[in-house]
């Protein structure tokens, strides 16, 4: 297995946040980190998301600001939850965002 990937399979445990906790969370200034490819992102995304996909996440985490609270976002929840752990393991204050863009839509949260 690639070493990153094992990297990201393990690391810190980190809270889920539903779409409207991660909402709020935005407008108050955390970051939300989509971790999809950009294909993926080209379908439609959070307005504001940051992107860096989880195959560069290993080698470009350290870009990534430290003051602030990042929330993790893929489609369903699953890579996300993934790329939280491996920055919680680096120090950084992380959340997913449980359910991902698809329960971000469910809840008719905004999506450009």
């Amino acid at each position: 297995m690639i070493g990153w990937l094992k990297n990201l399979l393990g690391g810190a445990t980190v809270g889920q946040l539903s779409p409207l906790e991660a909402h709020a969370k935005a407008k108050a200034g955390a970051i939300i980190l989509d971790v999809r490819t950009p294909l993926e992102r080209q379908e439609g995304k959070i307005p504001g998301s940051q992107a860096l996909p989880l195959d560069r996440l290993a080698s470009e985490w350290e870009k990534l600001p430290r003051d602030k609270e990042i929330i993790c976002q893929c489609r369903s929840g699953a890579r996300s939850a993934q790329a939280a752990r491996f920055l919680a393991a680096k120090g950084y204050k992380t959340y997913n965002l449980a359910g991902g863009l698809e329960a971000w839509k469910r809840h008719k949260l905004p999506v450009k």
